[in-house]
């Protein structure tokens, strides 16, 4: 015999199952909508944290770039400085090697010629090479003017005598060559008015 509504047929009973699985689905839905917001939150701090390492990254590069080339710098410098200091020894061995002598010194003159000649080498290596002057348009950043002389059979401003030589030095003016330049003749005044005169009977 039935002593009325079972358990499971009981209404208030499958109300608060309702209620129960309402509560727990809303709870899934705010603990899935942290993790979200989490999840959004971490994604903002991995993409911060990859561009201050890209960031860095490139900083590091151009300072890398920069220190070598401050060490190139001041490795040029220390070269110029050297070099600048050997250029008269080495300017005088080759007078030496070039004087005509007698021929007691001879071997004295050729002992000479092998140490200037791996002078020469030595300097050649390290990016040392003359300027090429005489003969040659006038270039103001590798010609220094000492002088000038009047020579209307070449240009103006040609280079025509060299009183000092000029280096470049792995292809940076080293020390400028002095030297001699060409100018015209000065036409003089009654010439040019002769001249004029001349044009003026013509026409």
């Amino acid at each position: 015999m039935s002593n009325g509504t079972e358990m499971g047929d009981n209404p208030s009973e499958k109300m608060e199952v309702v209620r129960s699985s309402e509560v727990l689905f809303t709870e899934q839905q705010l603990i899935i909508q942290s993790l979200k917001q989490e999840l959004e939150v971490n994604k903002k701090r991995i993409a911060e944290l990859q561009d201050s390492i890209r960031r860095l990254t490139a900083d590091f590069e151009n300072y890398k770039k920069w220190t070598a080339k401050e060490r190139q710098t001041i490795e040029r410098t220390a070269a110029e400085s050297l070099i600048k200091k050997l250029l008269d020894m080495y300017e005088s061995l080759g007078k030496a090697v070039s004087t005509k002598t007698d021929t007691k010194e001879n071997d004295f003159i050729e002992g000479i010629k092998m140490i200037y000649k791996e002078f020469s080498r030595i300097l050649k290596s390290e990016g040392l090479e003359p300027i090429p002057s005489v003969g040659l348009p006038l270039d103001v950043y590798k010609h220094e003017v000492v002088m000038q002389k009047v020579n209307d059979e070449v240009p103006e401003d040609t280079v025509l005598d060299e009183i000092q030589r000029g280096y470049l030095l792995n292809n940076f003016v080293l020390r400028a060559a002095k030297v001699v330049v060409s100018q015209k003749s000065a036409i003089p005044e009654n010439t040019q008015n002769s001249e004029k005169s001349e044009e003026d009977k013509g026409g």
